[in-house]
């Protein structure tokens, strides 16, 4: 992964790592100068890790926990934080160019969410898809080679993964009618989809709504969009999918908008009940 892309990936873990370093450090009496000295490297060095803007190693993290004398057990937590951060993710093991640099940091920001709420138009998200469906989508854009295909495909099963680990990642997702209309690779790949679909509603951690066409105008037309949610008092994350690439919202200003969108549109949602109705008598009548 390139590295402006892996400092921003990694930037949720290694901002709350980073912010409980300086604490450390606050609550230990000591100026940044002090710990740079007693533990060998730059002051430079040391401001960056409290700043997030160089990724701490795990073997840093030891390094700071003895000087600051913390309890073992704190010490071990924040070691194997930045363990995870630092780990090599199956994102990586993607070829770069298989996803454009923005779509990579999306994957590898919702590895960390807690909760990811999608709003999609025209196509099921790829936390969603099946492999066959996600093959034909991928079909759809440039024409990559082998590799940068077989990538595409792999990421967007990978990804499903979150959704039955063990700290499961919460999705609740508006789509619209249309997204269980339109024809994606043929039909058996559209049954298919509709489905997996049905089969993922039954999990607890995944709520799926559906805005039926006869409803007419809502909220966000033509504006597909994420906000990702996370622990700790972390800040959402608003994302913004465009044709070749996307754009990030990371400031309380412009994610709140997105937030009140997503809650207007899931209020104007069919309910579980009346979703899981129309998605059945949509594999009914196509059966």
């Amino acid at each position: 992964m390139p590295d402006e892309v892996k400092a921003k990936t990694s930037g949720v873990r290694m901002r709350r790592i980073a912010r409980t370093i300086a604490a450390w450090r606050l609550e230990s009496g000591q100026d940044q100068v002090e710990v740079a000295k007693a533990v060998g490297w730059s002051n430079a060095k040391q401001s960056r890790i409290e700043t997030a803007k160089l990724p701490i190693t795990p073997a840093d993290v030891m390094t700071l926990a003895l000087h600051f004398s913390r309890p073992p057990d704190e010490r071990d937590a924040l070691f194997r934080d930045a363990q995870t951060a630092h780990s090599s993710r199956w994102l990586e093991q993607i070829s770069a160019d298989a996803f454009a640099a923005d779509v990579r940091e999306y994957v590898a920001l919702e590895s960390e969410a807690s909760e990811v709420r999608i709003f999609k138009i025209d196509v099921v998200p790829g936390l969603l898809q099946t492999e066959d469906y996600a093959r034909a989508i991928s079909k759809l854009g440039s024409a990559p080679d082998d590799e940068q295909f077989e990538g595409r495909v792999q990421a967007r099963i990978r990804r499903q993964a979150r959704l039955q680990d063990e700290a499961p990642l919460g999705v609740r997702c508006v789509l619209t009618e249309a997204v269980l209309r339109i024809q994606v690779g043929g039909r058996e790949t559209w049954l298919g989809q509709l489905r997996r679909i049905a089969e993922l509603m039954e999990l607890p951690n995944v709520d799926i709504r559906f805005l039926k066409s006869e409803n007419g105008a809502y909220r966000a037309m033509g504006y597909p969009f994420s906000v990702l949610g996370f622990d700790d008092n972390e800040p959402d994350i608003g994302y913004i999918e465009l044709l070749y690439a996307g754009v990030y919202l990371e400031q309380k200003a412009e994610v709140q908008p997105y937030v009140e969108a997503f809650d207007e549109l899931w209020m104007s949602a069919e309910e579980p009940d009346g979703s899981r109705e129309l998605l059945m008598e949509i594999i009914g009548a196509a059966e």
